[in-house]
């Protein structure tokens, strides 16, 4: 009789291992984290003897131990569940390395009050161990008696914990590399991104550089025949003329000074003017453009609007050509509003860099000419020579910073100008 009882044993035991083997082959399919702990709680409910479970792992963060999945336990009851590092049913597990039956649950103080509150009689705990490395602890509830766990249900859980501690392990480390891939893919993004636009700025550089030299060179060859121009007008405005000669003779010196003036700012754009480089206060170099510019601004009918602080750090600079940016960038914002508008103008410090943004209320600029609007000679005005915008990007270049627009058609245009403050910039001008 004892030996068919035996049998019969032997043939549980052997059944319920390889429903846990076979509980094993599902879970290690999935290389999830989250998804591998509920299949972890889901097929312990399916093939341990158990009435509810829950499966305790250790937030580094907080240093407790919570409950990441549990089985037949009231999810508002769950996140109640917590213990203290070393503390209750999963620190002694952990502290001793071994698993713990607990034939009473009322009695034992180690048991957590909540669970002891939804009716639990006995408990059963096994850790779970990968590589020396403790990755939980999973409890085995009874909640029909108490001495409900003996030594064949303890070497169930501890086979079934052995494998759920690889899978678990496995699925962390995956996560681990697909988070180290995705920071990996993002920092050679960022990479190739600073690659490309240094690329560009390169082939910026190279083409300025070409176009100045042919604009010298013609701006050379037109000089000699506006000199002779420039003599012939001046002997003919010494002759006594006709009404009409003189208005024609103004209007041909007007035209000459035009021509004067574009072939003076080619050969400037080739050779920008000698400055000597100092600490500059940039609010004091804006107030002297603001006073520059007031009649001329207020002509169009617009408002200049000052948001400045009291006080911004020093730029290592050349300050004549900074204002001849800031005073361009103020001019083309007043001619882009000619039947009035705002220019706000702004200024902050953000790290390494003096950030100053010039904002119009104009009509914005149309996304297909945002990109050519630095290039030389590119410009939207009917009498513009596209010298302006291209001279100031490259002023600022050449000051360590950066020069840039963004606009919404019909929303207004944003020039922002962005210089190093004075440690940062005296160590490579200094």
């Amino acid at each position: 009789m004892q030996e068919t009882i035996n049998l019969e044993q032997n043939w549980e035991q052997a059944k319920a291992l390889a429903a846990i083997h076979e509980a094993g082959r599902e879970i290690a399919a999935s290389l999830d984290l989250d998804r591998t702990l509920r299949l972890v709680m889901q097929k312990a409910a399916e093939t341990l003897p158990l009435d509810a479970g829950v499966l305790f792992i250790l937030d580094q963060t907080s240093q407790q131990y919570r409950v990441a999945v549990s089985h037949n336990i009231p999810p508002e009851q769950v996140g109640t569940i917590t213990f203290a590092f070393n503390e209750g049913v999963p620190g002694w597990v952990v502290r001793q390395r071994q698993p713990l039956i607990v034939d009473d649950a009322r009695l034992d103080e180690r048991v957590h009050p909540t669970v002891v509150a939804a009716g639990v009689l006995s408990v059963l705990a096994v850790p779970l161990i990968c590589r020396e490395k403790f990755i939980g602890v999973l409890n085995l509830f009874c909640q029909s008696e108490t001495h409900a766990f003996d030594a064949s249900a303890l070497q169930l859980a501890q086979v079934f914990a052995d494998q759920a501690a690889v899978f678990l392990e496995n699925a962390r480390l995956v996560g681990e590399l697909r988070g180290w891939a995705a920071e990996l893919e993002q920092r050679v993004a960022e990479r190739t991104r600073q690659l490309e636009e240094k690329q560009a700025q390169i082939i910026r550089a190279e083409k300025l550089a070409a176009v100045g030299r042919l604009a010298a060179s013609v701006a050379h060859e037109i000089n000699n025949p506006l000199q002779a121009i420039a003599l012939n007008l001046q002997l003919v405005a010494d002759e006594t003329l006709s009404m009409g000669g003189q208005r024609r003779l103004a209007v041909v010196q007007q035209e000459f000074d035009r021509i004067a003036g574009i072939v003076g700012r080619l050969l400037d754009f080739q050779r920008p003017q000698q400055a000597e480089w100092q600490s500059v206060n940039i609010l004091t170099a804006l107030e002297y453009v603001f006073m520059l510019a007031e009649k001329q601004v207020q002509r169009f009918g617009v408002t200049v609007v000052k948001r400045l602080p009291a006080a911004l750090p020093a730029v290592w600079s050349a300050e004549n050509q900074l204002k001849q940016v800031f005073l361009n960038l103020m001019l083309n914002a007043a001619e882009a509003m000619p039947e009035g508008g705002v220019l706000t103008v702004t200024a902050c410090h953000e790290g390494a860099y003096l950030q100053l943004d010039f904002a119009d209320t104009g009509p914005g600029i149309p996304p297909a000419l945002l990109a050519h609007l630095f290039e030389p000679f590119f410009t939207t005005k009917a009498a513009g020579s596209g010298l302006g915008l291209a001279v100031s990007h490259e002023i600022v270049a050449n000051h360590g910073g950066s020069l840039t627009v963004r606009s919404t058609p019909g929303q207004g245009a944003t020039f922002t100008v962005a210089l190093p403050v004075h440690a940062a910039a005296e160590e490579r001008y200094g």
